[in-house]
């Protein structure tokens, strides 16, 4: 089912793809999020199945995506889902560079 099941970057994802579940309803909703930004930075170390998928690149999404989740997470609730919007874009980016099996399901977590 899961082709990287062992590399701790792939099982942070499914992780994080979850948590984007949690904060979608949440923006949804015009909860405040809870603290996501602690698990999600390790993103930025975790062990990847192909390590030449931590390039440059991969760097620059992956700053963007924590500095995204920062601002979502203090946002004002007015501002919330375009915030939203902007973290799940760095998802889609990511994906289309790096990883595009998951694409389909991270559509799911899109918000009109």
């Amino acid at each position: 089912m899961y082709p990287n099941e062992d590399a701790p970057l792939a099982l942070l994802m499914r992780e994080m793809y979850v948590d984007m579940e949690e904060i979608k309803v949440s923006v949804e909703k015009g909860e405040a999020i809870k603290n996501y930004l602690k698990k999600h930075n390790q993103l930025l170390t975790a062990r990847a199945t192909d390590p030449k998928v931590k390039d440059y690149s991969f760097d620059l999404m992956g700053n963007g995506y924590i500095e995204s989740l920062k601002q979502l997470e203090n946002s004002h609730p007015d501002l919330l889902k375009a915030n939203y919007k902007i973290l799940y874009s760095y998802c889609i980016a990511c994906h289309e560079k790096h990883c595009p099996g998951p694409l389909k399901k991270i559509s799911n977590l899109q918000i009109e």
